[in-house]
C-alpha cells in the first residue's frame, strides 16, 4: 500500500469487525466474541425515541423560553418563531439528513468520518465537533444538577407561594455547593451509561422520552386555563416587525435551532452508527426534528402562559410582566426554575407533580448528556481506545472543566454564548466536508440506494446543502461580528466580558490553534505493541490493552483510507469503503439492497 503524506490525529485500528470474535471463538471465548460485535437497536420504537432523548431536555424546557423571552420585547416573539421555524428546514434537517447518512454509511465517528468525506487532512472538521459538543455537556451538566436539585428539594420541601419565595430557593442552591454535587452526579450517571453502550442507552429513553412528553402536555394544557394565560398567549404570538433587522436575533434563532434539535453536533451521526440499513434516516432525520421543535414551542407557550397569569393576578402589567421575564436570576438562567414550581403550586397535588417534572428532565437531560460524551468517546474508539477508559477520560474532562460553570453562573452564561454559536461553525464544516465528498453521490450512494424501505432524498436537498446552508450561515456569521463591531454601544466588542464579540471570537481561535495543530504535527499512530519507542505510546498504553486481545504483530501502518483494507487495487474507491466498513460475513452493511427484502423501520 503506497504511503501517504502525514495527516490529522491518530489512525483507527485497522482490525475487522470479526477478526477478534473469530479469536475468542477459536479461543473458546463466546463472550469476548460478543463484545467486540457491533450492535445496533433492537427496535424503530427504542431508535426514535433514543434519537429524541438525544436532544429533548433543558434545551426545550430550559434554553428555548428564555432565548424567546430576549427577543420578546417591542410587542412581541412571533418574528423570532418565524424565523426560527424557517432555520428549521433550510438548516437543520438538511445538516441532521447529512449526519445520519454518513454515520450509518461509514460507521465512524466525527473525526473518521470527516476523514472518509472530506481526506486525512481535514480531519479536525470532526474534530472541532467533539470540542463543540463536549464544550456545552461541561455546563449542560450543572443544568442538570440544577434539575436534580430541584426534584430532591420539592420532594421534602412544599412548593412556593409567590414569586419571592421561589427566588428563594433558587438563590439557596446558588449559595451553596449543591450545583458542584449535583454536577457530578450527572456525570457520574450519564458515564456511567456511556460505558455499558447503546444496550443501556435505549430501554433508559425508551422509559424516559415518553414519560417527559405526557408530563409536559399536562402542564401545557393545565397552564392554558389559569386566569390570564391568554395574555402571555397572545404576547408569545404577536410579532414586532422591527426586530427582523436584529442581527442577534437571527443568531439566536439559528443557533437555538441547532441547540433543540442537536443539528450539526455530532450525537447523530455518531447515534446513527448503530442504525441498520432498514431505519429510515429520511425519515427520522425529519420528522424527529419537527417533533422536538413542537416540543420546544409547547414548553415556551407554557411558561409565558404561567409567568402572565402569576403577575397579572398580582397587579403587574403586561409590560411590567415582560421586564420580569426577561430578567429571571442571573442572564435569565432561572426561567424555568422560578416559574414551573409556581405553576404547580396551583394544582392539587402539584408538589408531586413538581418533583416528577423534575425528574423527567433531569433524565431526560442525562440523555442528552449521553449522546454528548457519546460523540467524543466514539471518536476515540475509533483510535482503538476501549469504551471503559475512553469514558472515564471524557467524563473526567467533562466533570472538570465543567467546574467552572458549577462554581460562577457567569460563566455557565459565557459558555452558552460561546459553544452555543459555535453550532453554526459545525455546520459550515459540515457542508466544506459535503463539498470534498461530493453531495450527489452522498445522495444517491449513502442514502437512496443504501437505505431499504426509506423515503427518497430529493435533489433539493444537495442544492440546499450546496447553497443556501453556507450562504445563510456566512451571512448570519458575518453580520453577527459586523454588529457586535458598529452597533453595539453598551459592550464594547473588543472588552473582556461575559459574552462580548472578543470573548467569543478568542475561545474559538484557541480551539481551533490546538485542533488544527495536532492534525497536522501528529502522524498517524504507528506502533507495535513491544516498541517502546513508538510515538505516544506512553500514553496510549494507559488507554490501549496491548494483551492477548490484539492480533499477533498488530501494527497500524501509516495513513490508510480504511480501518479495514485488504485489497489495494480498490483503495479509495466507494466500492472499498462498501467492503471495508464492517465484516461482510455478518452484516448487511455496504450491500446493494435487493427488492425482495422486507422493509421496516
Amino acid at each position: 500500500m503506497a504511503e501517504t503524506e502525514r495527516s490529522g490525529l491518530l489512525a483507527p485500528s485497522p482490525v475487522p469487525n470479526g477478526a477478534l470474535e473469530d479469536k475468542d471463538a477459536a479461543d473458546g471465548n463466546t463472550d469476548g466474541a460478543k463484545r467486540q460485535e457491533k450492535k445496533t437497536f433492537s427496535s424503530g420504537v427504542g431508535l426514535v425515541l433514543s434519537c429524541l432523548g438525544s436532544v429533548v431536555g433543558t434545551g426545550n424546557i430550559w434554553r428555548y423560553p428564555r432565548i424567546v423571552a430576549l427577543h420578546a420585547g417591542g410587542g412581541g416573539a412571533l418574528v423570532f418563531l418565524i424565523v426560527w421555524c424557517c432555520f428549521l428546514w433550510i438548516w437543520s434537517i438538511p445538516l441532521i439528513l447529512m449526519e445520519y447518512a454518513t454515520g450509518r454509511y461509514f460507521r465512524l465517528g466525527t473525526v473518521e468520518s470527516a476523514n472518509k468525506l472530506a481526506g486525512p487532512a481535514f480531519r479536525f472538521l470532526g474534530a472541532w465537533m467533539v470540542v463543540v459538543s463536549n464544550a456545552i455537556g461541561c455546563y449542560y451538566s450543572v443544568l442538570l444538577g440544577y434539575c436534580l436539585y430541584y426534584f430532591v428539594y420539592h420532594l421534602f420541601n412544599s412548593l412556593p407561594d409567590n414569586l419571592s419565595e421561589s427566588f428563594e430557593t433558587w438563590n439557596h442552591m446558588h449559595h451553596n455547593d449543591w450545583p458542584v454535587l449535583c454536577h457530578f452526579v450527572s456525570v457520574l450517571v450519564a458515564a456511567i451509561s456511556v460505558s455499558r453502550g447503546v444496550s443501556s442507552i435505549e430501554p433508559m429513553n425508551t422509559i424516559v422520552v415518553p414519560t417527559l412528553l405526557l408530563i409536559i402536555l399536562f402542564s401545557f394544557y393545565w397552564g392554558l386555563f389559569l386566569p390570564f394565560a391568554h395574555i402571555g398567549i397572545e404576547h408569545f404570538f404577536t410579532p414586532n416587525w422591527s426586530s427582523f433587522g436584529e442581527s442577534k436575533m437571527w443568531l439566536d434563532a439559528i443557533t437555538q435551532n441547532a441547540w433543540d434539535t442537536g443539528a450539526a453536533q455530532g450525537a447523530f451521526l455518531t447515534y446513527s452508527i448503530y442504525m441498520t440499513r432498514k431505519n429510515g434516516v429520511v425519515r427520522i432525520g425529519t420528522l424527529t426534528p419537527l417533533c422536538n421543535n413542537f416540543v420546544s414551542l409547547l414548553c415556551g407557550m407554557l411558561v409565558f402562559s404561567c409567568v402572565f397569569s402569576v403577575l397579572t393576578q398580582d397587579g403587574y402589567s403586561s409590560d411590567r410582566v415582560l421586564e420580569i421575564i426577561q430578567d429571571n436570576g442571573p442572564a435569565n438562567t432561572g426561567l424555568t426554575f422560578i416559574w414551573m414550581p409556581l405553576l404547580y403550586s396551583n394544582i392539587n397535588g402539584g408538589r408531586f407533580l413538581c418533583a416528577l417534572f423534575f425528574l423527567c428532565l433531569t433524565l431526560a437531560g442525562i440523555s442528552s448528556l449521553v449522546s454528548i460524551l457519546e460523540i467524543a468517546v466514539h471518536a476515540l474508539n475509533d483510535f482503538g481506545i476501549r469504551r471503559v477508559p475512553a469514558t472515564v477520560l471524557v467524563g473526567t474532562l467533562n466533570f472538570t472543566i465543567g467546574l467552572a460553570s458549577a462554581l460562577d453562573i457567569n460563566v455557565l452564561v459565557n459558555q452558552d454564548s460561546v459553544w452555543g454559536y459555535a453550532l453554526l461553525i459545525n455546520g459550515l464544516f459540515l457542508v466544506f466536508a459535503f463539498y470534498r465528498f461530493g453531495g450527489e453521490k452522498l445522495r444517491t450512494e449513502a442514502v437512496n440506494k443504501f437505505g431499504i424501505g426509506d423515503w427518497k432524498l430529493p435533489r433539493l436537498w444537495v442544492f440546499m446543502i450546496y447553497i443556501l446552508t453556507p450562504l445563510q450561515g456566512a451571512a448570519i456569521l458575518i453580520w453577527y461580528i459586523v454588529s457586535e463591531i458598529t452597533d453595539n454601544e453598551e459592550e464594547k466588542w473588543y472588552k473582556f466580558s461575559r459574552a462580548s464579540l472578543i470573548m467569543v471570537l478568542t475561545q474559538w481561535a484557541v480551539a481551533v490553534l490546538i485542533i488544527i495543530g495536532l492534525n497536522w504535527w501528529m502522524k498517524p499512530l504507528e506502533y507495535y505493541p513491544n516498541n517502546p519507542d513508538s510515538k505516544f505510546s506512553c500514553i496510549l498504553r494507559l488507554l490501549i490493552r496491548f494483551d492477548a486481545s490484539r492480533p499477533e504483530g498488530y501494527h497500524v501502518p501509516h495513513h490508510t483510507a480504511t480501518p479495514y483494507a485488504t485489497d489495494d487495487e480498490t483503495e479509495g474507491t466507494m466500492e472499498y469503503y462498501q467492503l471495508t466498513r464492517s465484516d461482510p460475513a455478518t452484516s448487511d452493511v455496504g450491500k446493494t439492497p435487493s427488492e425482495d427484502e422486507e422493509v421496516e423501520l
